[in-house]
């Protein structure tokens, strides 16, 4: 990703937001540990921020289920976004995705 496109992604959300704190944790991470674009203090930071969310507002039982899609996925526009799909909450059984490419899930 480019420096421009990221600065798109995060320009409208505030400095602490546990939204923009999402997008610097996942890219630093789809860069192995070491982004041009975000800095291990920002990683950090934003790893606090999401801890401290995730600690304030699940509770013993939340449980989250993750989609890694990448070609097969709907809603891949290669801009770079956070999918409505790509994690469910409290997830009970393992479904599959409803943005998944497949003829017989529309």
């Amino acid at each position: 990703m480019y420096k421009s496109d990221f600065e798109i992604l995060i320009m409208t959300l505030p400095e602490n937001s546990v939204k923009r704190a999402c997008y610097v944790v996942r890219e630093y991470i789809k860069n192995d540990f070491s982004s041009p674009l975000v800095s291990e203090e920002e990683f950090y930071s934003s790893l606090r921020i999401l801890l401290a969310h995730a600690y304030q507002t699940s509770d013993d039982k939340t449980t989250v289920e993750q989609w890694y899609c990448e070609n097969d996925c709907d809603r891949n526009n290669g801009l770079f976004e956070f999918c409505p799909g790509e994690f469910q909450i409290n997830g009970k059984s393992r479904t599959l995705c409803k943005y998944y490419i497949d003829s017989g899930n529309k």
